[in-house]
């Protein structure tokens, strides 16, 4: 018993630093809500931020875990892509994106919150609440990924392709059919689009800012912890590329972020199966 624990506990510490925090946090919320019911200072309401101008709910859904169903789905994602975003693209990176994700999802669900209004009065209702902010993000980083490569098409499982730009489609679909807030789910995907044509990019801090934020005193203690990747160590940004594989004008990147990459990566890091996009299997990307 006590050799398997040291085999869990060895292979939680072997987790990049971000990932590791990030499901930590989630058990430890999970476990004391039903005590102190922290979820009802976590989640994210539009009545709560907009009515009531809580506006650190736009930030602190990143630890919201409603119950042990999603803390077991939270950390499984959390384990197998996130870790492995987090190796590729560096501790401080991830946390910048997965934080500037889930402000944007959750202004997002706001904004469309207040359009709706009118037609369906229960999206502003104390009782409409966001889900996990982790899984926005989540799926506001896959669909900015899917969108690497314009003019790609994805198989789906085998049993069909479609073009890479109605794939986040199919992913707000799949969410919904499972629970998700329809808002929350449509926000997510927008703010990906939102991200992959740039109009996010005056926020996405730079390599040289995120090197730079590595270089600050308060960070010391960060960048010298068990498990933290940095910038210098990771692949390079969620780039905005095209179909002749230029990287944000800065050289090429042939296929590092397309939709090729992004289905293998989930077959490899989350579902350990599956089918591989039509491209991989043709030698594109």
């Amino acid at each position: 018993m006590s050799t398997n624990g040291d085999v869990l506990r060895e292979r939680f510490l072997a987790t990049p630093l971000v990932t590791r925090h990030l499901m930590a946090s989630t058990w430890i919320v999970c476990l004391l809500n039903p005590i102190f019911g922290v979820d009802d200072l976590l989640v994210a309401s539009p009545y709560d931020i907009i009515r009531k101008g809580q506006l650190w709910r736009l930030l602190t859904s990143i630890a919201y875990v409603p119950g042990l169903i999603n803390a077991l789905i939270m950390s499984f994602v959390l384990y197998r892509l996130g870790s492995a975003w987090e190796q590729e693209r560096g501790s401080i990176r991830i946390l910048c994106y997965f934080l500037l994700a889930i402000v944007a999802t959750n202004v997002g669900v706001c904004v469309l919150a207040i359009l709706v209004a009118p037609l369906a009065p229960s999206v502003m209702s104390p009782a409409f609440m966001c889900g996990p902010g982790i899984l926005s993000a989540f799926l506001v980083l896959i669909t900015r990924s899917s969108q690497g490569y314009a003019g790609a098409s994805v198989s789906i499982l085998g049993l069909f392709t479609m073009p890479t730009l109605y794939f986040p489609l199919l992913l707000l679909v799949f969410f919904a059919m499972f629970g998700a807030n329809p808002l929350e789910s449509a926000a997510s995907v927008g703010v990906g689009y939102a991200w992959a044509r740039g109009y996010l990019d005056p926020v996405v801090p730079s390599d040289e800012t995120l090197v730079t934020m590595e270089q600050w005193p308060a960070a010391a203690g960060l960048v010298r912890a068990r498990g933290y990747v940095s910038v210098a160590a990771a692949g390079p940004t969620l780039p905005s590329t095209s179909a002749s594989g230029v990287v944000n004008g800065a050289g090429t990147q042939p296929g590092r972020d397309s939709v090729n990459d992004l289905i293998a990566q989930l077959r490899d890091h989350a579902f350990a199966g599956g089918a591989r996009s039509r491209g991989a299997r043709d030698g594109v990307g």
